[in-house]
Formats: C-alpha cells, structure tokens, sequence
C-alpha cells in the first residue's frame, strides 16, 4: 500500500507541476503580448520613416531621433520574443533582400548593416558577408530568405566563435550551397564540418580581385580575427568584430601601423574600449555603427542608440549609424 500511495502522490505532483508550468507559461506569453502591444506605435513610425529609403549621413538629427524611440523596447527583457521586434526584423530583411538582389555596383562599394553586426560589402567582383546569423525567438530568418540571402553571398567571415556572431546552422548552409568560409583558426576544429572551414589567424589572400589580411586580435582572452578588405579599385573597409584588448594592452595587434593605416570605413563594435587607442593607429574616413541591441544579451549587457550617439560622437571622426537593413554606397575618393 505505501509503494501504490507514494506512486499516487509522485503522479499527482508531477501533474499539477505541469499544469502550474502551464499556467506560468500562459502568463508569461500573455505578458510578451502585452508589451509588445504597447511598443506597436513606435515600431511603426521607424517603419515607416525607413520605407522611404532615407540616406544614411552624419549628423541627421531626425535620424538619430527615430533610431532613439526604439531604445526602450530594446531594453526590454523579453524583448526578443516580442511580436513586434519579429515584425521589425522581418520587414527590414524583407527589405534589404529586395534591395540586394537589384544592387550591382559598378565601381565602389555597397555595405549593408544588418542584425546585429552583420555586415554584407558588395564591390563589382565579390560579395562578403561578416557575422552572419540566424537570430534569436522572434528576430531570426526564415529560411526561405536566408537562402535568398546567401545565393548572392559568395564569402562568410566569422570573427569569433561568440553565437551573436558564429552560427554553425549559417555555416552549414555557406557549405552545402559551395560558399566559402573563413574562420579564426581554433573554431569548430572537431565538428563534422569543420575540415571544410577556410582557418586563418593573421596574412593575406586575394578572392577575386579583392584582397583580404586577417590580423589577430582578442575579445578579452577570446581569438577574433580583425579582417581588412581592399576592393580591386582601391577602398579599405575594416570590421573589428568584438576586439576589446583590455588584457593586452600595450600589445594591441593595431600598435604595428606606424605611420597610422588610413582606411576609408570602420566598422566597430558599439562598446570597443579600445576604440580611442585603436584611432591612434587606424584612421578612417568614416565609421559604421555595429552591434548596438544584440538582444541575445542581457538587458545590462546591451548598447542603446543613445550609448552609440554619445561615445562615437566623442572620437571626431564621421560615423553612421544605419538601421537594420540599410544600404551606405561608396566610391573611391569620397568624403565625408
């Protein structure tokens, strides 16, 4: 008899935990919803203003007031299962993938800005992808589009092997369509895939007329690879991944430029803290806001459009600061 009553009562526990489990997940959902509701206005006034393909300059003060309104729904905790952040980033990639599939650049260079630091770099002979993602809960492809997307990708550059920024299922996708990928030598060195990964730690190679160096640098004690991109008419684009040389200071892979490297854009991450010493040695034209609102963070952990105003607008250089999905073009001897 006490064997059957103690198998009663486990039975009965476990039901009713999974009824309480239920309850809380019903609330919660119905929670989400409710914010999600409330942040509808905001979403859809920077819609709106981005449908009609404003251009990305310095110092549009309409602009950075627009992009701000969204820091609050970004701030929030659930905020990647908010049905309305899913729509914001689906109409966005719904709109830059119309936009690449038409955008053939003749001379120059086209650099997309998407979630979160992904960037896309066209030149005439070679499209790079850099930190290309699937997304998290609602702020992730579907995968009708990613394909789209990466059928006009020729080459995927991985920084780091931090999630927000290497994603084994895009990965996996680049191989099967005969893309090639570029990683920091250590990563997914005994995964199933991993022989068919391209490895570099530091040099140089030439794809298509387009030259790319690898420069070794750290996220803390984490390998991220810095990748340097000279197009065949001459532009010098540089994404940094998560470089953040706080435990290697004095020993920053940047200090070898002397005299400093002249570059034409930079593409940082919105809390390098080594940005100020690394503009000591690396002088662009112009910077391209990266990886403000990676909502796979913690709330603590993210970086508002405010935040990226206010330190960038500190270091005298020209930045940008593109929504999800938009496009900067640059030929060779523009200004800022």
């Amino acid at each position: 008899m006490k064997r059957k009553t103690i198998q009663f009562l486990c039975i009965t526990f476990i039901l009713i935990l999974g009824m309480c489990l239920s309850i809380s997940a019903q609330k919660s959902h119905s929670s989400i919803e409710q914010v999600s509701k409330m942040y509808e206005p905001a979403f859809q006034t920077a819609l709106n203003w981005l449908a009609a393909n404003p251009e990305v300059i310095p110092g549009d003060p309409e602009r950075e007031r627009i992009l701000k309104t969204l820091d609050k729904p970004f701030a929030e905790e659930d905020a990647k299962m908010m049905p309305v952040t899913g729509r914001y980033f689906h109409e966005r990639m719904s709109a830059f993938l119309s936009d690449f599939e038409k955008t053939k650049p003749q001379k120059g260079v086209v650099i997309w800005k998407l979630y979160n630091h992904t960037d896309i770099i066209r030149t005439p002979q070679l499209t790079i992808a850099i930190d290309l993602i699937n997304g998290f809960e609602q702020v992730a492809w579907n995968d009708a589009d990613l394909d789209r997307a990466i059928a006009g990708i020729d080459l995927l550059l991985i920084t780091h092997e931090h999630s927000d920024h290497a994603d084994p299922y895009v990965v996996k996708k680049f191989l099967k369509a005969g893309k090639q990928v570029i990683v920091q030598k250590e990563m997914w060195k005994y995964e199933s895939y991993g022989k068919k990964l391209t490895r570099m730690q530091e040099g140089s190679v030439t794809i298509k007329d387009v030259k790319l160096t690898v420069f070794p640098a750290f996220q803390k004690d984490t390998p991220n690879n810095v990748y340097f991109i000279e197009t065949a008419d001459g532009l010098k684009i540089m994404h940094i991944g998560d470089d953040n040389e706080m435990e290697h200071v004095t020993m920053e892979w940047f200090r070898k430029f002397k005299p400093p490297l002249d570059i034409d854009v930079l593409l940082p991450n919105s809390w390098c803290p080594n940005l100020a010493v690394l503009l000591k040695y690396v002088k662009p034209k112009v910077m391209i806001s990266g990886h403000e609102h990676e909502l796979s963070h913690t709330v603590s952990g993210r970086r508002s459009y405010n935040y990226v105003y206010s330190v960038l607008s500190t270091v005298k250089v020209p930045f940008l600061v593109p929504a999800w999905g938009e496009k900067m073009v640059f030929i060779p001897g523009f200004s800022m």
